[in-house]
């Protein structure tokens, strides 16, 4: 079993994040995201955590001029103006929901260009549904429905197979497309697309398992490459990379050995890991298959940032710990091509000490921000007894500590990191939204989106408003990054 498959056998229960009372916007991007347009001729703008719709200046700013934002800092005084709120999204995330847009890239974060329209972001996500047997279902939903009544609606199931399961859903660079692993009544398992909005159009099968080699569609990824790949498996064991054209065609085999392929910014060519190897790079263009110079072959799980090229990955330099089994006490680096520097990030740790053991401490489930700015992970919290296996942490046995924790942390473009944040509390799964303004997880298996600032130094300044707690169904967690929440691209 790979180290992810541990650490996500580790964490299958997981507790509900509680949420209290909040104000209702703290800027006035909290005002269009949550309320949508306020009507022609007006604008929204947050005056004492209460939206307020006021009229639009009618003035007309010069050619080629843009009309200046409200200072982010201290209005002043007797002004009534808006209140300071971390960072706003750039000059160009201009259009609010429900406004009138060509391009993703005009809406305001959180927002993307469907129909001519400004409308939520949707997500994919694997969804554990129960009944007579627990089957997974591939469903997308838009992040801002977090109840089953709530308009645009629930989640809706990808796979137009009612009878089957389906699970691992991919977006492709557009955001109109899904590719996800369907298996049918009669067992047969096979990948397939379909687009988004569904419309009237079907889903398409792209290959079936025993076409492509492989019992399952393991470690897959699609965007920011027109190309889907996966890891090829055989039994228990998943080595290989093969990938085909996302609009269907023949399956090529990229590598004989290797898992975790993550696309590089190109979209012709990913880094990847092979056990005893480290990390490697291939190019589907040329065929050149490498070493990534630099990082020890420990190193297992890159992945790309597609603003900069830099990398980040899981290494636990041959530690491990015994859970039953032995488990890779893995901490988290960057390497940075440009110089060629390796850089610690997040390590594996003792948290504390006394006469029955020790609180340890490793990380897992890391991703990136797409800007590049931030990484999120889950640290790993569990007990070693002086004698006998480590168990995980579950609020009883660590001194109140949760096994679970998501943190994000600060990082620059040479993959130098900052102070570590403790985000969310017995959670896991963490997943940046495109624009970097949003961050999903998953609680008490419930999907959960939170608001970020940016610009935030600590807990209380990098969320912005009230987390969504998704209530229409539990999500399913137990292949771990195999199930982690995937934003829509913008």
């Amino acid at each position: 079993m790979t180290n992810r498959g541990v650490v996500a056998a580790l964490m299958g229960a997981l507790m509900m994040v509680a949420t209290g009372c909040a104000e209702e916007c703290v800027d006035r991007y909290d005002c269009n995201n949550n309320k949508g347009s306020a009507g022609e001729g007006k604008t929204w703008v947050c005056r004492s955590n209460k939206c307020v719709a006021e009229d639009v200046s009618t003035s007309t700013p010069d050619s080629g001029t843009p009309t200046p934002e409200p200072d982010a800092g201290t209005p002043d005084s007797g002004t009534g103006g808006e209140e300071d709120a971390g960072t706003p999204p750039p000059e160009d995330m201009t259009i609010s929901e429900g406004g009138d847009c060509t391009t993703s890239a005009s809406c305001m974060a959180g927002l993307f260009c469907e129909a001519q329209k400004c409308q939520p972001l949707r997500l994919a996500v694997t969804e554990r549904v129960s009944g007579t047997t627990t089957t997974d279902r591939a469903v997308v939903v838009h992040y801002k429905t977090p109840g089953a009544a709530a308009a645009p609606g629930a989640a809706e199931a990808l796979s137009q197979d009612t009878t089957g399961t389906s699970r691992f859903p991919r977006w492709n660079k557009e955001g109109t497309a899904v590719a996800f692993e369907n298996t049918a009544a009669d067992t047969t398992v096979a990948l397939w697309s379909r687009p988004v909005p569904f419309g009237t159009a079907n889903q398409t099968e792209l290959t079936t398992a025993t076409a492509a080699g492989t019992s399952e569609f393991r470690y897959m990824e699609w965007e920011p490459s027109s190309y889907i790949a996966w890891g090829k498996t055989a039994g228990s064991s998943t080595t290989g990379i093969s990938y085909l054209p996302g609009a269907g065609g023949a399956v090529q085999s990229a590598t004989t050995s290797g898992v975790f392929p993550s696309w590089a910014a190109d979209g012709n060519s990913f880094a990847y890991s092979a056990n005893g190897q480290g990390l490697k790079s291939r190019s589907i263009t040329t065929g050149s298959d490498a070493p990534i110079s630099g990082p020890p072959t420990t190193g297992e799980q890159p992945l790309h940032n597609k603003a900069n090229g830099v990398l980040i990955y899981l290494d636990a330099k041959g530690v491990t710990e015994d859970f039953g089994s032995a488990t890779p006490l893995t901490g988290l680096y960057s390497f940075d091509p440009a110089s060629s520097t390796v850089r610690e990030v997040a390590l594996a740790r003792t948290e504390s000490t006394d006469a029955s053991g020790e609180v340890k401490s490793f990380i897992a489930n890391h991703t990136w921000s797409p800007s590049g700015t931030h990484v999120a992970y889950v640290r790993v919290y569990y007990h070693k007894p002086t004698s006998g296996s480590a168990v995980l942490c579950n609020g009883s046995n660590c001194g109140g500590r949760q096994g679970n924790v998501v943190f994000v942390q600060a990082i620059d473009a040479s993959g130098t990191p900052g102070t570590e944040i403790e985000f969310a509390n017995e959670s896991t799964l963490p997943s940046f939204s495109p624009d970097g303004y949003f961050l999903a997880y998953v609680s008490g298996s419930r999907l959960q989106v939170q608001k970020l600032n940016p610009a935030g130094t600590d807990a209380i300044t990098l969320k912005e408003g009230p987390v969504l707690t998704h209530t229409w169904g539990s999500i399913q967690t137990n292949r771990g990054d195999d199930h982690r929440p995937r934003w829509q691209p913008r």
